[in-house]
């Protein structure tokens, strides 16, 4: 039993679903006013995807990215209860989803990223992935992510090319997690960075 809750732990980053604070928390970051083009990613049961789905205003998109297929029941079940949502569903790394859509207001990640520095391959992978956040997102788009220690919160700047725009803390979680905030400046900010 305990082994199992390890290998869960190494391999979600997570040993219980997100708390509604910590949904709350990131899901507040965002305007829900408008139609957005959202991407959810690590999005697991689907604790944030059930709370973006009761937000989402006509005209929205919402791009549903796990790579675990044993969710796509819990996915699955939510999109059918929303016929009128725009929402897709897509199993594999988020690489290969961000290498066809470069165009979204919003970027939600689950991803345990600290996970990613475990691998054998001097950080390639985690800077590959942030480089798509970035590259998925449209001009003054947002890049939401949560983490439990503030691990990689270098490794998003360098990549984003700028501070945090905000860092908040979320202590009712189990673990407690910080939420960090990012927005993508214009290509010609960028350039001055």
């Amino acid at each position: 039993m305990v082994l199992k809750k390890l290998k869960k732990i190494r391999e979600e980053g997570l040993i219980v679903s997100s708390s509604g604070f910590l949904v709350r928390a990131m899901l507040n970051k965002i305007d829900f006013s408008r139609p957005l083009k959202i991407l959810e990613t690590g999005s697991g049961k689907g604790v944030f995807t059930r709370e973006i789905l009761s937000k989402l205003a006509d005209g929205s998109e919402l791009h549903v990215s796990e790579i675990k297929t044993e969710y796509n029941c819990y996915l699955e079940e939510l999109i059918a209860a929303h016929p009128d949502k725009n929402i897709e569903l897509h199993n594999g790394c988020v690489t290969n989803l961000l290498s066809l859509h470069k165009d979204y207001d919003v970027i939600i990640s689950s991803l345990p990223l600290k996970n990613f520095t475990r691998l054998n391959d001097n950080g390639e992978f985690l800077e590959r992935i942030i480089s798509c956040f970035k590259g998925g997102l449209k001009e003054g788009g947002t890049y939401l992510q949560y983490q439990y220690f503030l691990s990689n919160k270098g490794d998003i700047e360098r990549v984003f090319g700028k501070s945090m725009d905000e860092i908040s803390f979320v202590p009712f979680n189990i673990l407690p997690a910080f939420v960090y905030n990012m927005t993508k400046l214009p290509a010609c900010e960028q350039q001055k960075a």
